[in-house]
């Protein structure tokens, strides 16, 4: 752990059931040794699910941990960012039920980063231009994003609502 180095993160998750809450609210806690409390708010997409925007500044790196915790339930869909203050390159994690967990380098803009080795494997490895697509596709979270996307915009939704009805 470097001294002066702070991680800041964003963690959204578009749906989870309410059986899991407590687990989730858990996880999340023994990964920023404290305890926090979370204001969930229902999932219209999902019913019986609950959606979460949180955000944390830490002392060390905690995404990488948190999302392997988060990912072992099956019905989480989640997004989270994760980046230090030294340096402008982030991590962001991506996982719905169906795809699993995506992982990718993001830029200081929130761009996924693909680094050019795995640019070079990905042309080597592929016969054709709609194997390239795919797998580059693949590399960015295509598929993630568009699964997430609709989970996105009902979070979002919710959340105006939310402040509609607070002032």
């Amino acid at each position: 752990m470097n001294k002066g180095v702070t991680y800041a993160g964003d963690l959204r998750i578009y749906s989870v059931p309410s059986a899991l809450l407590a687990h989730v609210e858990w996880a999340i806690n023994q990964k920023l040794e404290q305890s926090h409390q979370f204001d969930w708010i229902s999932q219209p997409l999902s019913p019986g699910s609950y959606s979460l925007e949180f955000e944390w500044k830490f002392n060390k790196s905690i995404a990488g941990k948190l999302a392997i915790a988060l990912k072992g339930w099956h019905f989480i869909r989640f997004e989270m960012r994760e980046a230090s203050s030294r340096s402008t390159e982030g991590t962001l994690f991506r996982c719905t039920p169906d795809l699993g967990l995506h992982q990718a380098t993001t830029g200081s803009t929130g761009d996924v980063m693909i680094p050019e080795n795995q640019i070079s494997n990905l042309i080597y490895k592929s016969m054709s231009v709609e194997k390239l697509k795919s797998s580059l596709e693949n590399a960015i979270g295509a598929q993630w994003d568009s699964e997430l996307e609709p989970f996105r915009i009902a979070l979002a939704e919710r959340g105006q609502e939310t402040l509609s009805q607070i002032g």
